[in-house]
């Protein structure tokens, strides 16, 4: 290939990048701006009576708890999860679920103790994952950051 054809494609490259960073950025703004959440429940536990350790997991899970403002937060900080992207976080037997308006539809959600999320519209699912720092402070157990 050319010299001249060669930063061609490398400024097509660049331009692209740019372009699906702008877009994504934009993504993250609009929901910011666009969800309201309509209501958040209880905390959940899903331990096993009788198991080890499982009173002072459900009394761990019954401790945490997330308002509408946190929820809005989980989301915001939150990214989709590409496949095999679930593999980076934990999962504690704990969730809290509700209902939030995005995108001009009422979508079920459930958070994850360990700071993942999912999204249901009819027969539209999205996975998300909290691993900002800022996320600490929403859920229980974090993501390792050397994953």
């Amino acid at each position: 290939m050319p010299s001249g054809a060669k930063c061609l494609a490398k400024a097509l490259i660049c331009a692209g990048l740019l372009v699906l960073a702008c877009q994504s950025r934009a993504l993250a703004d609009s929901v910011d701006s666009a969800i309201t959440i309509l209501d958040v429940s209880a905390s959940h536990s899903l331990s096993t009576p009788g198991a080890s350790g499982v009173a002072s997991d459900a009394d761990g899970c019954r401790a945490w708890s997330l308002d509408k403002q946190q929820v809005a937060s989980v989301f915001r900080l939150s990214t989709d999860l590409r496949e095999g992207e679930l593999h980076d976080y934990y999962w504690l037997p704990c969730s809290i679920k509700g209902h939030a308006r995005f995108q001009e539809a009422t979508w079920e959600f459930e958070i994850n103790a360990a700071g993942t999320s999912t999204w249901r519209n009819g027969d539209t699912t999205r996975l998300m994952g909290c691993a900002q720092l800022a996320c600490q402070s929403l859920v229980i157990l974090m993501p390792d950051q050397n994953r």
